[in-house]
This record gives structure tokens, C-alpha cells and sequence, in this order.
């Protein structure tokens, strides 16, 4: 029961701090007063900052009491971190930088899945191409099958770095789609390109692939832009600061 209070606290604070109900720099309420309102102890309230303190949300000190940190220190490869920004809105610049992360990892992961893919690792790829593609013609779960097919290929590159970050990548993956797949005739579009990506990895073809990694890369860029300029367009106006 305790875990289960903990983990329900943790999660609602979290999408709080999130949604943006206390701003960067701010104090939150008093442990008692957040006990009180969630109907959870202090002792809870206090494990839950702890929780949010290690995810670089919350920052506690004798002086500052307990303060929300800007987004820029928040650990964005935390899965849940991702999850409770997504769910209250993205900030500024948020998908434009996590389309250069893209940019910047998948295509060196599906070069090295040409050279180190197990025979097995290939197969799941195809198998999941597959799923992409009925997900595509019932229009069901279309990106939770795009996410796994791409987590498919980042395990296949047997980079050890990567591989600790698949769940953290996976996340942040399913965002860009979330956001991309507005345009429901655009996981039309990208389908054969998905699978050239595919076919490339098991023919042990690195230039084929990465081509059509950068492809889906910019094609997703494409269809946010054009639904979605405000995500992208504080960025263009700021230059490459932050």
C-alpha cells in the first residue's frame, strides 16, 4: 500500500510540476500542506520530493525549502519525466532538439545494426516491420508498433551506451511519432521507407539504411513543421541558442 501511495504521489507531483503549476525558481508547498491535499502523509510527500530531487525536477536546501528546477536540468531520458511532459504539453524547443538527437544517434545505431545484428536481432526487425505494416492498414496502435521497431534496431547495434538508453530513447521516440502522426496520411508515406530501412539491415547494407533512417528523420521534421510550427519555431528564431 505504502508503494503504491508513493508511486500515485510521485506520479501526480511530477505531472504537476509538469503541467507548469509552479514555475522554475518557485518554492512548492509545505509537506504538510501537500500531505493535506493528496490525503498522503508527510512521510510520503517527503519520498516523493526525494524521487523528483534524483529525477533533477526539484532542488531541496535549508535556505530555498523545496524549489522546481528548469527543464534543462530535468533528467529528459527518465521515461516518466518524458511521459508527464508530454502528457501537460512540450516545452520550447523540446521536439526540435529531440529531432538533433535523433539525427545524432539513430543513424550511426542502424549503420552498426548492418555490421552487428545476430541473425535473431534481424528477424525481430522484419517481424516488426510486419506489425508496423498491419498497424499501419487497421489503424490501431500504429505508434506503439513504429516505437518498438525502431527500439528493435537501437538494441541491434550492441552499443552498450545505447542499449541502457533504448527505454529512455523509446520515450522520447514516441513523442516525435505522437506529435509527427497528425497527419494520418503520413504513416502511409514513410511505410515503404520504413521498410527499405529494414530490408537494408538484413542485406547488411549500412548505406541504403542510414539513408533511409535520415529520410524518416526528415520526413518527421516535415509533417511537425507543418502541423505543428509553433514546436518549431522557437528555435528558427533564436538561432541555436537556449
Amino acid at each position: 500500500m505504502s508503494s503504491s501511495f508513493h508511486a500515485s504521489t510521485v506520479d501526480w507531483l511530477g505531472s504537476w510540476i509538469a503541467a507548469g503549476q509552479v514555475k522554475a525558481g518557485q518554492a512548492i508547498k509545505v509537506e504538510a500542506d501537500l500531505g493535506a491535499q493528496l490525503g498522503v502523509s508527510r512521510t510520503v510527500i517527503r519520498e516523493a520530493i526525494k524521487t523528483l530531487v534524483a529525477k533533477g525536477m526539484l532542488e531541496v536546501g535549508p535556505k530555498v525549502g523545496t524549489r522546481v528546477l528548469p527543464v534543462r536540468r530535468w533528467n529528459l531520458f527518465d521515461p516518466q519525466v518524458v511521459g508527464w511532459l508530454s502528457r501537460n504539453g512540450l516545452p520550447e524547443h523540446f521536439v526540435d532538439d529531440l529531432l538533433d538527437l535523433r539525427r545524432t544517434i539513430e543513424p550511426m545505431a542502424v549503420r552498426w545494426a548492418c555490421e552487428r545484428a545476430t541473425s535473431e536481432q534481424v528477424e525481430a526487425i522484419l517481424l516488426a516491420y510486419n506489425a508496423l505494416a498491419r498497424a499501419v492498414d487497421s489503424g490501431i496502435d500504429y505508434n506503439l508498433a513504429d516505437q518498438y521497431f525502431h527500439e528493435c534496431i537501437l538494441a541491434a547495434s550492441h552499443n552498450q551506451f545505447i542499449e541502457q538508453m533504448v527505454p529512455a530513447l523509446g520515450a522520447l521516440l514516441a513523442v516525435c511519432f505522437e506529435v509527427s502522426a497528425a497527419d494520418p496520411d503520413e504513416l502511409r508515406r514513410t511505410l515503404p521507407i520504413h521498410k527499405d530501412m529494414a530490408d537494408a539491415i538484413a542485406a547488411r547494407d549500412p548505406g541504403r539504411s542510414v539513408w533511409a533512417c535520415m529520410t524518416l528523420i526528415d520526413n518527421a521534421a516535415l509533417a511537425i513543421k507543418r502541423y505543428y510550427p509553433d514546436l518549431m519555431a522557437g528555435k528558427a528564431a533564436s538561432g541555436s541558442g537556449h
